[in-house]
């Protein structure tokens, strides 16, 4: 089984993060990691608030994992539908934030449009609300 995850450093990105890890270990399946970073090597970055670098946490996960590093695009839908079709996922995660409505119709969604044209499941994680 693999499972894909959509990573650019945010919280957002960071649940998701969590849950592809757990369900990665549930399932023993191979986690793949389309990671959109600030300098050209995935390994070399911190993530938000000084967060060890997103290569050693995976490794830290106890997982299987192919972290591979994708440039920053205005819609990663793309490549995420490519991967998807090239590698045979089972299981997309992504994390998604809340947006006003107005922002919803100008300014569209990634995840929407995985979702609407992904051939297997896609799984949308929120962070957790402040404060709770």
């Amino acid at each position: 089984m693999k499972i894909l995850l959509g990573y650019v450093p945010s919280p957002t990105s960071e649940a998701a993060l969590e849950y592809a890890l757990e369900e990665a270990r549930t399932k023993d399946a191979t986690l793949v990691v389309l990671a959109s970073e600030r300098s050209d090597d995935p390994r070399k970055n911190a993530g938000d608030a000084g967060r060890e670098p997103l290569h050693e946490r995976l490794e830290a996960g106890g997982v299987h994992f192919e972290l591979r590093n994708v440039p920053r695009r205005d819609d990663a839908a793309d490549d995420i539908l490519q991967t998807i079709d090239n590698e045979k996922i089972d299981l997309v995660v992504l994390g998604v934030r809340r947006r006003t409505p107005i922002g919803k119709m100008l300014l569209g969604s990634t995840a929407q449009r995985v979702i609407m044209e992904a051939p297997c499941p896609v799984v949308c994680v929120k962070p957790k609300a402040r404060g709770r």
